[in-house]
């Protein structure tokens, strides 16, 4: 093709219009006038009669013209089937001359491929592409040209295949004249040996083209199923690369949902150096950055509790993250810390039981550990409390108290609560002057003395005023005397209580049973009736209990002898004294 050509033109159309071929298939002869008296004819000119300008002519006035799409040419074809630069028209001596310019679809002359230049008669058919033009010299109109037989072959295409035959269209005015037609065998012995040798080559090089056509299409093949295979290799490998990289993402969570966060980052930093977009992987990873800290605080905090640490465990767990992920193992973690908390704060109280100075200090320091890792634990809170008091007395320095300047009359209290009264009022006269005190002892001992004395003869009121100045001589002490006064008021005390009982003043008999207890605490009789009139009380109350509401002023007499029969703490006494106050108003 010309070097301004487009490129190759679309397939070609088959002509539809221009002369028809005669009958006979054949071109008719063209007789060519001389050139005699050329000034006084017209001059040559290409007339179209097929293709997209079918109709126009174009004079051949000047000595050369090209032909072709391009608009610059002198005579301009709008066919794409065309090249840009298709021919070349060149005036001879001889007449026109056409030749090709290296077009796409190549040019022929009555059907004739133009390889050379070559010579135009009057009423030659130039094809290019899906155009045709008819060359018309009327200075040549006398001339003969032989048209070739047969049906008009095509331009041979870039690819080389053989045109189309199409059928030959008879020159203007040339119809009922043939040319007459000739044998490829009688056109092939008028060859020159030139020609021969040059139309073996052409078939050489057709053979040729095809012997290559066929071994590229094999070697096109052949790599068409490397291809095929290599695709299928690199595919596979790509599936095995990505359910490697599948595998190994899911191992990493697996090892997540395990726990194992520094295992799990390993697996996902192998999967990001080999897939540095891979989807997720980035997010574990900053997952696995906040968690493995986490997890080593749950695992120093567990560490601390097998230890028995409290507050270290404590403050490892106090480090979690609350968005942690591990929260199943933080909630584990922290019962577990409350359950040993408990289990301690029990260890502390059974170590309260010995009272021993170091047991409590034991049970101290866990109560310690317990409240710092629990303020509020109850248990834990008592137990410190207690063992700090008890740590304190068991601490506190033995109290030695200062050597007292004795008192004057000591000494006679001594002599008295052994039973010599005389040394004891000698004592307490010589210092009775100086000191009340000494002088009050000194009345009461020589009263005492006096009712000692006559002991087998006094009646109760005599014993009970016995019995209390020896409580104030002694300060409560007692002395041996009083033993013996306290025997004999005892049962005097005793028969006046039988008495009373019998008689059925209930009060009465136990006012003196209580004072026979109070002169001898191991009097056997007066501890019998108070518990017979304890029984008594609660009956008489529930007697008057039963009429007090019909019949008050009866039910008052005995709840004012349950109030006399019982003590003031006894929860008896306090209902009947209330009953008593409400029948009383």
């Amino acid at each position: 093709m010309n070097a301004m050509s487009n490129g190759p033109p679309p397939a070609r159309r088959r002509p539809t219009s221009g002369t028809p071929s005669s009958g006979t298939g054949q071109r008719a002869p063209v007789r060519r006038s001389s050139t005699a008296g050329a000034s006084a004819v017209k001059p040559a000119k290409l007339v179209v009669i097929a293709g997209p300008s079918e109709g126009e002519e174009f004079p051949l006035s000047d000595a050369e013209y090209t032909v072709g799409r391009a608009t610059d040419n002198p005579i301009c074809l709008q066919d794409t089937s065309v090249s840009r630069k298709h021919i070349t028209l060149r005036r001879e001596s001889a007449g026109w001359m056409v030749s090709d310019m290296k077009s796409g679809n190549g040019t022929l002359v009555n059907g004739e491929p133009v390889t050379d230049e070559t010579l135009l008669a009057n009423g030659d058919v130039i094809t290019m592409g899906d155009s045709e033009v008819r060359y018309e010299d009327t200075a040549n109109s006398t001339a003969k040209v032989q048209a070739p037989s047969g049906p008009r072959p095509r331009p041979s295409t870039a690819g080389g295949r053989a045109p189309t035959a199409i059928p030959v269209r008879p020159r203007p005015g040339g119809e009922g004249r043939a040319r007459p037609q000739t044998s490829r065998a009688s056109q092939a012995a008028e060859l020159t040996p030139e020609a021969q040798r040059k139309r073996m080559r052409l078939k050489l090089a057709g053979v040729g083209v095809l012997v290559l056509l066929f071994a590229g299409l094999g070697v096109a093949r052949s790599r068409m199923r490397h291809q095929q295979e290599e695709q299928g290799r690199i595919e596979q490998e790509q599936r095995q690369y990505r359910e490697q990289l599948g595998g190994l993402f899911q191992e990493a969570k697996n090892l997540v949902r395990e726990g194992q966060w520094q295992q799990a980052k390993t697996k996902l930093e192998e999967l990001q150096n080999q897939a540095p977009d891979y989807p997720g992987v980035a997010d574990y990873l900053k997952a696995a950055e906040k968690e493995i800290p986490n997890q080593g605080h749950l695992a120093a905090a567990q560490a601390a509790l097998d230890k028995g640490e409290l507050v270290t465990a404590q403050a490892a767990l106090a480090k979690v993250s609350a968005d942690t992920q591990l929260y199943e193992q933080l909630k584990t973690t922290r019962k577990a810390l409350i359950d040993v908390a408990d289990k301690r704060t029990k260890e502390a109280n059974t170590l309260m039981v010995t009272r021993q100075l170091e047991s409590v200090q034991k049970a101290k320091a866990i109560t310690d550990d317990v409240l710092a890792a629990f303020p509020e634990h109850r248990d834990g809170k008592l137990i410190n409390d207690e063992s700090a008091r008890i740590i304190a007395d068991l601490t506190r320095p033995e109290y030695v108290p200062k050597a007292a300047t004795p008192k004057p009359w000591e000494p006679a209290v001594d002599r008295f609560r052994d039973g010599d009264i005389s040394g004891a009022v000698a004592i307490l006269n010589a210092c009775a002057a100086k000191t009340p005190q000494c002088k009050q002892l000194m009345t009461q001992m020589t009263e005492f003395g006096g009712l000692y004395k006559k002991l087998e003869d006094l009646e109760a009121k005599g014993l009970t005023r016995l019995l209390a100045l020896d409580k104030d001589i002694t300060d409560g002490r007692g002395s041996k005397m009083a033993k013996n006064a306290g025997t004999r008021a005892a049962t005097t005390f005793y028969k006046s209580a039988s008495g009373a009982k019998a008689a059925g003043q209930w009060s009465r008999a136990m006012e003196f049973a209580r004072r026979a207890l109070q002169a001898d605490p191991n009097h056997t009789g007066a501890a019998n009736i108070v518990n017979d009139l304890k029984g008594k009380a609660k009956d008489l109350y529930l007697q008057a209990y039963s009429i007090k509401d019909a019949s008050p002023e009866d039910a008052l007499p005995k709840f004012r002898d349950v109030v006399a029969m019982t003590p003031p703490d006894d929860e008896l006494h306090g209902k009947a004294q209330g009953w008593v106050e409400k029948l009383s108003r």
